[in-house]
């Protein structure tokens, strides 16, 4: 059975469905369903939430400040009549797409306002409930205690929702304490939210220090209490550091709650990504397709190494560093991370330098002891050390006019850092034990995780670092270059088909999308592994999205969920047993990688011994 109420100021009849709120029946509080709610602010986030399987709709005068670039605390301020704002764009955009019921976001702050007459323009409007926004709970301090003792705080927000129960509507209260939460049940709320303060995440993101396990048990206390003083009122969730299905999927292991309302978590934080991502790739597309080759004229890509391939300000940068630095015989740190074809560059460096007749050497840095790495570096006269039986040569003499490449650099003991410093000032060195120094002729190519001048003394000693990283070339992770994407693909599907004997394939509009999504923790060689997989998928000569392998966009694009690079890195130990290895492969990161930001953010101790 339905019933039509009239809407005098459109003239129009609106259809209100015979039970005006969520299904808060007997049957469903036995076995009650989760519940989703959507706080928004335009016709098309009402489709989209619909279809995506919301139970209800709430429009807020917060979901639209979000539309309007704003964040969702503009709502809070006395920029407009919040009512009629709500008014105007719920009932000409959400409630003729809505095949859900609507909760009115009203606000009660102004003392004049006649709450029985909003609430019957509200009812007569179609909306099938009310809720209490924008709501005096997201204030406290001395501004909330006045509010409170003016009569427009709170308790004037329960006296609007009961008056709209004795309307007939359905009532949804907004709190954050577990004194409000049951004081709105006491009252008889059919929906408690508990709401955990403004969205992190994404640009607008507000700045929280709550955990998502904190936020668990905050809200099981307040549910607990809730259903204390009524059985049949459900407590829903919204806000705070859930940002993620993921993040509320371990929210719900600590706490039970009857379901979760999104508001920035299902309009702003998803559009901005998605917007931000599909332009990035109309616009990479684009440029891609300015020069034949994909890149600019005025330079011969085949000059450079593939690294260095793109139109975006960090590979012009990176590229005419490295165009200077060819035929020099400088040292040279390539700063990077992992995968991003550091080496790549270091031995182009050596091919096109002046050393280039003889072979250039690798010598890792890391996870050696100084001993050895000296040992390595400088060499040893027979008998002067245990495992010198007879005269040892070092590195520093077998490299005598080539490259030697240090691997790792960032990691050097800060003790050989400066004994290789010494040898380069004095221009010669003496293997250990000797008497008489040997003439050092090594041009010091070095990668690193990053530039080597920005590292503390603890790590870099100073000198060193001004020494060695004086010429350094940056190379930007792959997420952060996504206009490069188009010519790195073609060049990689272009290597595939040589190495196959074959012609290039092609990749289709979709697959680069999907391409153009991903985060990239392997950087350009998890590109490459990704093509070449698809490569062997695809039996015709274009790539489909069927033909490329799973992505991992999970661990890949949960580090966007979290408000910092240290609470990624933390959800990922945790998640873990804090076993490294687990965690970085779970991350999609390099083990060095990880050590690397575990020891920038003071977590090494929180990690169990390997093989555990």
């Amino acid at each position: 059975m339905s019933r039509t109420i009239s809407a005098p100021s459109t003239g129009r009849s609106v259809r209100a469905p015979a039970q005006m709120g969520p299904d808060l029946s007997g049957s469903q509080r036995e076995q009650p369903r989760f519940m989703v709610g959507a706080a928004i602010g335009t016709g098309m986030a009402a489709q989209s939430a619909t279809r995506g399987g919301a139970d209800f709709l709430i429009a807020l005068s917060a979901g639209r400040m979000r539309c309007i670039g704003e964040p969702s605390v503009a709502a809070m301020l006395p920029l407009r009549d919040s009512n009629e704002f709500v008014l105007s764009f719920a009932r000409s955009e959400i409630l003729p797409r809505a095949t859900v019921p609507v909760y009115f976001g009203a606000a009660s702050f102004d003392p004049r306002l006649d709450l029985a007459d909003l609430v019957e323009r509200i009812a007569r409007a179609g909306f099938s409930g009310i809720a209490n926004f924008p709501t005096s709970i997201l204030i406290d301090g001395q501004y909330r205690a006045f509010l409170e003792r003016s009569g427009v705080g709170f308790g004037r927000e329960l006296e609007l929702l009961r008056v709209a129960r004795e309307r007939g509507l359905s009532t949804l209260a907004y709190t954050h304490t577990a004194e409000e939460a049951t004081e709105a049940a006491r009252q008889g709320a059919d929906i408690v939210n508990i709401d955990l303060g403004w969205n992190v995440g994404g640009v607008l993101g507000a700045v929280s220090h709550l955990r998502v396990e904190d936020a668990g048990l905050m809200a099981n206390a307040i549910a607990q209490q809730v259903r204390a003083v009524s059985r049949k009122t459900r407590c829903l969730v919204e806000g705070g550091p859930i940002v993620s299905p993921k993040q509320l999927e371990e929210f719900c292991q600590i706490a039970r709650v009857d379901g979760y309302i999104g508001g920035s978590t299902i309009d702003r934080v998803p559009s901005e990504s998605a917007i931000e991502v599909v332009t990035a790739a109309f616009k990479a597309i684009g440029m891609a397709r300015q020069q034949p080759d994909g890149l600019d004229s005025r330079f011969n890509p085949r000059r450079f190494p593939r690294p260095l391939w793109g139109h975006s300000q960090a590979a012009e940068t990176a590229r005419a560093l490295f165009n200077r630095l060819t035929t020099t015989d400088y040292p040279v740190v390539i700063a990077g991370e992992a995968g991003t074809g550091r080496r790549e560059i270091a031995r182009a460096l050596h091919r096109f330098g002046p050393r280039q007749a003889r072979d250039m050497v690798s010598l890792p840095c890391a996870n050696q002891g100084s001993e050895r790495l000296k040992l390595d570096l400088f060499g040893c006269m027979a008998g002067m050390h245990p495992s010198a039986v007879k005269h040892r040569l070092g590195w520093l003499e077998i490299v005598h006019s080539s490259s030697l490449l240090l691997d790792d650099a960032d990691e050097m003991p800060l003790e050989v850092q400066r004994a290789l410093l010494d040898a380069v000032e004095a221009g010669s060195f003496w293997r250990h034990g000797s008497e008489t120094p040997s003439p050092l002729n090594v041009r010091f190519l070095a990668i690193a995780g990053e530039d080597l001048r920005h590292l503390p003394p603890s790590r870099v000693d100073p000198r060193f670092a001004e020494w060695l990283g004086c010429f350094t070339i940056v190379l930007p992770p792959l997420r952060e270059r996504s206009e490069d994407l188009p010519s790195l693909i073609d060049e990689s599907l272009r290597t595939i088909g040589l190495r196959r004997q074959s012609e290039p394939k092609s990749l289709d509009p979709a697959a680069f999308r999907l391409l153009a999504a991903h985060h990239w923790p392997g950087n350009l060689r998890e590109l490459d592994s990704v093509l070449e997989q698809a490569v062997l998928a695809c039996t015709g000569s274009v790539i489909l999205e069927q033909h490329l392998p799973p992505l991992g966009a999970e661990a890949a694009s949960s580090a966007r969920n979290f408000s910092s690079e240290k609470e990624w890195i933390l959800h990922g130990l945790k998640r873990n047993r804090f076993r490294r290895s687990q965690t970085a492969e779970y991350l999609g990161i390099s083990r060095k990688t990880l050590y690397n930001k575990m020891r920038t953010y003071g977590l090494q101790s929180m990690a169990a011994p390997e093989g555990e």
